[in-house]
């Protein structure tokens, strides 16, 4: 038998005997899996063949790696915690420019590995994305190549320009009382004034900005509020508002999802209008 089967039947090997121990409950959820140098002893295996057997229970979704600290049997609660540390992590990267608009993800596989979780939790997290108009699939089907939105789509040039301005503010490129106009927000961010409009009309809905009338008649927005919650779309909690803005409804829908909401309503309107337009035409036959 050649070397390289051995040791491929090897770390199949390793990693069916800590499945069955997960389940017969001799490892239980949460527990701390023995350490690499145990499991080479106990099963006289090369440092490589127990990083296998590993790396198959963490895609399979049996254990879970949590850096400094070893690598644990997998509870319902990780599965949560990794799809929100994935989702988090993705959506910020597009936020701040790291995955540029049109540029296509890292294979699942690769960022399966990059942050130690299973392979369905990757793909959760990217159809969370793709859903929030931020990823897209090729023909938007899943499949393995996803890529970032190009600012030619409507719904993610807002979504975009939303999440950039939620940056600024919260770091303090835009500070309280700062003043700016659609204009100047399709000059330092980029997109079309139609989703930057949008996008600070947004933050006015959610009382981080309010109308403000400039000397020449254009309209200008006014930071009013720099506190925010988490920006991933499905753990966006309600906030305190600021003191001027303490009157107004809570928020209903999660930041992140607005122009998600707005996007689908566009689409919904035209639907309903090309349909009013083929009842016309219908009963403009029944007439004659």
């Amino acid at each position: 038998m050649a070397a390289a089967d051995e040791a491929r039947l090897t770390f199949e090997r390793i990693a069916d005997d800590l499945r069955q121990q997960i389940r017969d409950g001799e490892l239980r959820p949460g527990q701390l899996l023995p350490t690499q140098s145990q499991l080479m002893q106990t099963y006289k295996a090369s440092s490589l063949t127990v990083q296998k057997a590993i790396r198959l229970l963490r895609n399979e979704g049996w254990v879970i790696a949590r850096q400094g600290r070893g690598t644990f049997v997998t509870r319902s609660a990780d599965f949560e915690d990794a799809f929100e540390k994935v989702a988090g992590d993705l959506q910020q990267q597009i936020y701040s420019g790291a995955l540029a608009p049109g540029s296509r993800l890292p294979a699942r596989e690769v960022l399966a590995e990059h942050y130690a979780v299973p392979l369905n939790v990757v793909t959760n997290a990217i159809a969370l994305l793709a859903g929030n108009f931020l990823l897209r699939y090729p023909g938007e089907l899943p499949g393995d190549e996803v890529y970032v939105r190009d600012w030619d789509d409507h719904g993610f040039a807002t979504q975009l320009t939303h999440g950039r301005l939620v940056r600024k503010i919260r770091d303090g490129s835009l500070a309280r009382g700062a003043t700016v106009t659609v204009d100047e927000v399709v000059d330092t961010i980029g997109g079309d004034p139609e989703s930057a409009d949008q996008a600070l009309t947004f933050l006015t809905l959610e009382g981080r900005m309010k109308k403000a009338h400039q000397r020449n008649g254009s309209m200008a927005y006014v930071v009013v509020g720099g506190e925010f919650g988490t920006e991933v779309p499905v753990t966006v909690q309600p906030v305190d508002e600021p003191d001027e803005a303490s009157a107004a409804p809570p928020n209903e829908f999660p930041a992140a999802g607005l122009a998600d909401l707005a996007y689908k309503l566009e689409r919904a309107l035209e639907r309903i209008e090309e349909l009013e337009e083929r009842v016309e035409r219908l009963e403009g036959r029944d007439t004659n």
